[in-house]
């Protein structure tokens, strides 16, 4: 795996973590779900986050295409890069698992 791909993955499970139950889960809900601990979808009120705010995080593409009729103002994406804006996910910083000296000779060694 490469660097470029090991960073499209963080950036993914970043993306995906902020709706991780935004939704009650349906199948908990009839009683019973497959997933439990591991289910994206909340089991029950108490479990329940709120629904974070996409707004301007990505470029319009019909913006850039010079195809978008909307005023900025009134389009959810950016129109052009000054407008752009990043949620709490992508302000904080991944949160990394320690290594230890000893997990990474380890690891060298394996290679």
């Amino acid at each position: 795996m490469t660097a470029m791909d090991m960073q499209t993955k963080v950036l993914d499970v970043r993306f995906r973590s902020q709706c991780r139950k935004t939704e009650l889960c349906a199948f908990f809900e009839s009683s019973w779900c497959s997933n439990a601990e591991r289910c994206q979808f909340a089991h029950g009120a108490a479990e329940l986050n709120s629904v974070p705010d996409l707004k301007k995080t990505s470029l319009c593409k019909k913006w850039m295409q010079f195809q978008c009729w909307r005023l900025s103002e009134q389009c959810s994406f950016a129109h052009g890069a000054q407008e752009l804006r990043a949620t709490q996910a992508y302000i904080q910083k991944p949160k990394h698992p320690k290594r230890t000296r000893k997990s990474c000779e380890s690891a060298s060694r394996q290679h």
